[in-house]
């Protein structure tokens, strides 16, 4: 059997459509049922266009949340516009009687003027530049008929029950999850992210995921993402002329001042000395 990546490459080839997953036992942390981070999230244009400030990431995840929740409690396929108007299926992966994942098949436009008004009102409250969201539509598949979508995702989930069971489990050191808000925080850590958002991405507990993150890492989830703003402000003062305030704002610090200060505690020195000391 191919793997789970090759097999949505294979489906998505030549088509717009965007396929991603909810893992919420761990199915997809095998190796042949491991996919790319981008299937994790909803790491298309349009919906990073979106996510632009953190009100806006703030809406996006509200309507994440709501459809991981409805998912797991009906067990049932269910789709819907989110909030900026895309159409996205739902498949819930039952195995036994659990639900251990759920498939999202989106980045589809059903009716394109029920797309466009939910832009205009949901980027009047969160002041998001619609005609940047206007100008991402052409990345993103207009269909007809929305059984389509769900014809795929049960086709996904079908196939991912499939190799799952038929695959060895690995073992990644670490705790499904935590792997899971590592590659999270790995990808995302210059952006305004907290526990809160994981926790409601992954469907878990907040205080739970945290404790058991500082468990197996050493480190809370907040240090842990400080960590890493670090580093990369580390790298580009030494390696580029870029100015401090913009190092600062590529490295998820929104105040000049705060950086500053932490990167004082840390080093000692300023990060102009910094820079010129190395």
């Amino acid at each position: 059997m191919q793997s789970l990546q090759t097999f949505i490459d294979i489906l998505m080839k030549a088509r717009k459509i965007h396929i991603s997953f909810l893992d919420i036992t761990g199915v997809l942390d095998t190796p042949m049922t491991k996919v790319d981070l981008k299937h994790r999230l909803h790491s298309i244009a349009f919906c990073d266009a979106a996510k632009s400030n953190p009100l806006s990431r703030r809406v996006c995840i509200r309507c994440k949340r709501r459809a991981n929740e409805k998912a797991k409690r009906s067990k049932k396929p269910f789709g819907g516009h989110c909030s900026y108007g895309l159409y996205e299926a739902a498949y819930p992966v039952i195995i036994g009687e659990s639900v251990v994942a759920v498939v999202y098949v989106g980045n589809a436009i059903v009716r394109e003027e029920q797309t466009l008004a939910r832009i205009r009102r949901t980027c009047k409250h969160t002041r998001v530049d619609e005609n940047k969201l206007y100008n991402r539509l052409k990345e993103c598949e207009h269909i007809n008929d929305a059984s389509e979508l769900f014809q795929i995702a049960e086709i996904v989930a079908d196939y991912l029950k499939a190799v799952y069971k038929k695959t060895p489990k690995q073992s990644y050191g670490l705790h499904w999850l935590v792997y899971e808000l590592k590659r999270y925080a790995d990808a995302n850590f210059w952006t305004d992210i907290s526990l809160q958002e994981v926790a409601y991405i992954y469907h878990k507990n907040e205080k739970y995921i945290g404790r058991l993150f500082k468990k197996e890492m050493g480190v809370d989830f907040h240090q842990y993402c400080m960590q890493l703003r670090m580093e990369k402000a580390e790298t580009l003062l030494v390696q580029t002329s870029d100015k401090i305030l913009d190092i600062a704002l590529d490295c998820g610090f929104n105040n000049i001042s705060y950086f500053n200060r932490v990167f004082s505690k840390k080093h000692g020195i300023s990060p102009s000395k910094y820079r010129k000391t190395h």
